[in-house]
Protein backbone atom coordinates (compact mmCIF):
# COMPACT_ATOMS: atom_id res chain seq x y z
CA UNK A 1 0.00 0.00 0.00
CA UNK A 2 2.86 2.40 0.79
CA UNK A 3 4.31 1.88 -2.71
CA UNK A 4 0.95 2.88 -4.18
CA UNK A 5 0.92 6.17 -2.23
CA UNK A 6 4.54 6.87 -3.18
CA UNK A 7 3.79 6.32 -6.89
CA UNK A 8 0.67 8.51 -6.73
CA UNK A 9 2.58 11.26 -4.89
CA UNK A 10 5.39 11.21 -7.46
CA UNK A 11 2.89 11.30 -10.31
CA UNK A 12 1.08 14.30 -8.79
CA UNK A 13 4.35 16.15 -8.27
CA UNK A 14 5.38 15.46 -11.85
CA UNK A 15 2.02 16.62 -13.24
CA UNK A 16 1.95 19.83 -11.22
CA UNK A 17 5.51 20.74 -12.20
CA UNK A 18 4.50 20.93 -15.87
CA UNK A 19 2.30 23.94 -15.14
CA UNK A 20 5.01 25.77 -13.16
CA UNK A 21 7.44 26.49 -15.95
CA UNK A 22 8.60 30.07 -16.51
CA UNK A 23 7.10 31.81 -19.48
CA UNK A 24 9.41 31.47 -22.41
CA UNK A 25 10.91 34.48 -24.12
CA UNK A 26 8.73 35.52 -27.08
CA UNK A 27 10.42 34.92 -30.42
CA UNK A 28 9.63 38.47 -31.57
CA UNK A 29 11.10 40.18 -28.49
CA UNK A 30 14.19 42.02 -29.77
CA UNK A 31 17.47 40.30 -28.93
CA UNK A 32 19.43 43.57 -29.04
CA UNK A 33 17.71 45.36 -26.14
CA UNK A 34 19.95 47.78 -24.27
CA UNK A 35 20.51 47.82 -20.53
CA UNK A 36 18.67 50.89 -19.28
CA UNK A 37 18.66 52.62 -15.90
CA UNK A 38 16.42 55.62 -15.27
CA UNK A 39 16.86 57.76 -12.16
CA UNK A 40 13.87 59.75 -10.95
CA UNK A 41 14.23 62.60 -8.47
CA UNK A 42 11.68 64.97 -7.02
CA UNK A 43 13.19 68.38 -6.28
CA UNK A 44 16.61 66.74 -6.40
CA UNK A 45 15.76 63.95 -3.92
CA UNK A 46 15.55 60.31 -5.09
CA UNK A 47 11.92 59.22 -5.55
CA UNK A 48 11.52 55.63 -4.34
CA UNK A 49 8.56 53.48 -5.41
CA UNK A 50 7.72 55.40 -8.59
CA UNK A 51 6.56 53.62 -11.72
CA UNK A 52 8.43 54.57 -14.90
CA UNK A 53 7.00 53.62 -18.31
CA UNK A 54 8.07 54.22 -21.91
CA UNK A 55 5.90 54.92 -24.93
CA UNK A 56 7.97 54.63 -28.08
CA UNK A 57 7.50 56.98 -31.03
CA UNK A 58 7.28 53.90 -33.26
CA UNK A 59 4.82 51.11 -32.53
CA UNK A 60 6.36 48.34 -30.46
CA UNK A 61 4.61 45.21 -29.28
CA UNK A 62 6.01 45.00 -25.76
CA UNK A 63 5.85 47.43 -22.84
CA UNK A 64 8.97 48.77 -21.16
CA UNK A 65 8.68 49.75 -17.50
CA UNK A 66 10.38 49.72 -14.12
CA UNK A 67 9.96 50.73 -10.49
CA UNK A 68 12.43 52.98 -8.69
CA UNK A 69 14.37 51.69 -5.70
CA UNK A 70 15.41 53.69 -2.61
CA UNK A 71 18.03 55.50 -4.72
CA UNK A 72 15.40 56.54 -7.28
CA UNK A 73 16.83 54.15 -9.89
CA UNK A 74 14.61 51.94 -12.05
CA UNK A 75 16.06 49.06 -14.06
CA UNK A 76 13.89 49.09 -17.15
CA UNK A 77 12.45 45.82 -18.34
CA UNK A 78 10.61 44.84 -21.48
CA UNK A 79 8.03 42.08 -21.05
CA UNK A 80 9.83 41.19 -17.81
CA UNK A 81 13.26 40.92 -19.45
CA UNK A 82 16.05 43.35 -18.52
CA UNK A 83 16.61 46.06 -21.09
CA UNK A 84 14.82 48.53 -23.29
CA UNK A 85 14.09 48.40 -26.98
CA UNK A 86 16.11 50.83 -29.06
CA UNK A 87 14.40 54.03 -30.18
CA UNK A 88 12.98 57.25 -28.81
CA UNK A 89 10.27 57.16 -26.18
CA UNK A 90 8.22 59.47 -24.00
CA UNK A 91 8.65 58.80 -20.29
CA UNK A 92 5.70 58.61 -17.91
CA UNK A 93 6.28 58.70 -14.14
CA UNK A 94 3.69 58.03 -11.43
CA UNK A 95 3.58 57.25 -7.74
CA UNK A 96 0.55 56.47 -5.63
CA UNK A 97 0.58 56.56 -1.83
CA UNK A 98 -2.13 55.45 0.58
CA UNK A 99 -2.75 57.48 3.70
CA UNK A 100 -5.02 56.90 6.65
CA UNK A 101 -5.20 53.10 6.67
CA UNK A 102 -5.95 51.86 10.16
CA UNK A 103 -3.59 49.61 12.08
CA UNK A 104 -6.31 46.95 12.14
CA UNK A 105 -6.19 46.73 8.32
CA UNK A 106 -2.55 45.78 8.43
CA UNK A 107 -3.60 42.60 10.21
CA UNK A 108 -6.48 41.79 7.87
CA UNK A 109 -9.25 43.24 10.01
CA UNK A 110 -11.95 45.46 8.57
CA UNK A 111 -11.60 49.19 8.97
CA UNK A 112 -11.44 52.35 6.94
CA UNK A 113 -9.46 51.83 3.76
CA UNK A 114 -7.52 55.09 3.77
CA UNK A 115 -7.12 57.40 0.79
CA UNK A 116 -4.93 57.14 -2.30
CA UNK A 117 -2.96 60.17 -3.47
CA UNK A 118 -0.76 60.86 -6.49
CA UNK A 119 2.48 62.55 -5.46
CA UNK A 120 3.88 63.24 -8.94
CA UNK A 121 2.78 66.28 -10.93
CA UNK A 122 0.00 65.13 -13.31
CA UNK A 123 2.03 66.57 -16.19
CA UNK A 124 4.45 63.63 -15.89
CA UNK A 125 1.73 61.00 -15.43
CA UNK A 126 0.39 61.23 -18.99
CA UNK A 127 2.10 60.56 -22.30
CA UNK A 128 0.09 63.45 -23.75
CA UNK A 129 1.57 66.04 -21.39
CA UNK A 130 4.97 64.76 -20.27
CA UNK A 131 8.01 66.53 -21.67
CA UNK A 132 10.34 63.74 -20.55
CA UNK A 133 11.91 61.85 -23.44
CA UNK A 134 14.65 59.26 -23.74
CA UNK A 135 16.61 57.86 -26.66
CA UNK A 136 17.86 54.31 -26.30
CA UNK A 137 20.82 53.25 -28.45
CA UNK A 138 22.92 50.07 -28.51
CA UNK A 139 25.04 51.34 -25.62
CA UNK A 140 23.93 51.13 -21.99
CA UNK A 141 21.34 53.81 -21.37
CA UNK A 142 21.45 55.83 -18.15
CA UNK A 143 19.35 58.96 -17.79
CA UNK A 144 18.01 61.08 -14.93
CA UNK A 145 14.79 63.07 -14.74
CA UNK A 146 13.44 65.41 -12.08
CA UNK A 147 9.66 65.56 -11.73
CA UNK A 148 9.56 68.82 -9.79
CA UNK A 149 7.72 69.54 -6.57
CA UNK A 150 5.67 66.89 -4.83
CA UNK A 151 1.90 67.16 -5.16
CA UNK A 152 -0.87 65.64 -3.07
CA UNK A 153 -3.76 64.96 -5.45
CA UNK A 154 -6.48 62.49 -4.53
CA UNK A 155 -6.46 59.55 -6.93
CA UNK A 156 -9.69 58.80 -8.77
Amino acid sequence: MNKYYAVVACALIALTSFGCKDKSRPADLPEDMSPCLVTITQEGVPLAGATVEFKYSENVKYTTSGTTDDSGVAEMKTYGYAGAQQGTAKVRVSKLVTEGASEAEEYGEKGSLGNDFNVVDPKYMSYDTTDLEITITKEKCEQSFDVGAAVHNRAR
